[in-house]
């Protein structure tokens, strides 16, 4: 693995205070929906075209479901959402932090009210029994298992019977040594706790397999609403006519080519750590 000894000398926690603390990075943690205002975070998220497509795909795969497991809850974004909309959620952080992890869950939920069972576990040990849940929602937490076979295998096992997994925003590589160290390198965040991780299309892909899961939908990087976040159609296709390459075709295309070609080029990108998302059905 890259960086073997490498020492990281921060937490979770305090790589997000430091974050939050330096200007340079305002906009990395308000996209993260990692600033200070915990309510507001969830708040954001919860109105989101991310959060609304992964609802959209739940009554689309799952119809009537109702109770949720969101693992790893992180500061609560998704638990708030679900409970807003009336799910019976419970949100699985092993972070105890009131600033980004069980801690912070609770007191944006206090603040409007709402309810949720808050657990303290891992992906890859729950301390549920079989078929206890409808729906098991992951947001970026497939790319930090230790064991990315046994967490799987741990959401087969508590969802129902046709139970829908959604694993979304999930960093792949195409492999592991520079592929993987380009990535790390280029996450702020990883710089000060040394926490990031990626895995191969062809791994996740796998591991869902080997835990009797059938993929039902596989989104890349630009194929849906929930992985461009925070870009949106709109912003990437003024990014794409405002780039040095596109602004030359401008000058002898029309803009909607520009726009066509540019994003024919986005999809095929390679870049490292680029996000997809999984929607799997359990057996």
């Amino acid at each position: 693995m890259p960086e073997p000894n490498r020492k990281f000398h921060h937490t979770w926690e305090q790589a997000i205070s430091i974050l939050r603390s330096d200007p340079l990075h305002q906009k990395l943690v308000y996209d993260a929906y990692l600033t200070a205002d915990l309510t507001g975070n969830c708040r954001r998220f919860s109105e989101s075209r991310e959060f609304a497509e992964v609802v959209r795909l739940i009554e689309a795969y799952r119809p009537g479901s109702r109770d949720v497991l969101d693992v790893p809850a992180g500061n609560g974004i998704a638990t708030f959402a679900f409970a807003k909309l009336g799910f019976d959620v419970v949100g699985v952080e092993p972070d105890p932090s009131s600033s980004v992890g069980r801690g912070a869950i609770a007191t944006a939920l206090k603040s409007e009210g709402l309810k949720a069972r808050i657990i303290d576990a891992f992906g890859e040990k729950l301390p549920f029994e079989e078929n206890s849940f409808d729906v098991v929602y992951v947001r970026q937490g497939l790319h930090h298992a230790q064991d990315l076979k046994a967490m799987l295998s741990e959401y087969a096992r508590v969802l129902r019977p046709g139970g829908l997994l959604l694993a979304c925003r999930e960093h792949v590589v195409d492999d592991y040594g520079p592929g993987l160290q380009a990535f790390l390198d280029s996450q702020v965040d990883h710089q000060l706790y040394g926490g990031e991780n990626a895995f191969t299309l062809a791994d996740y892909r796998e591991a869902l397999s080997r835990a009797a899961f059938t993929i039902v939908a596989q989104f890349g990087p630009y194929d849906s609403e929930i992985n461009p976040h925070p870009n949106t159609e709109e912003i990437l296709l003024d990014k794409v006519s405002d780039s040095r390459p596109g602004k030359l075709l401008g000058l002898i295309l029309p803009r909607s080519i520009v726009n066509r070609i540019g994003m024919w080029y986005l999809r095929r990108s390679k870049r490292p750590g680029r996000l997809y998302s999984f929607v799997a059905v359990a057996p």
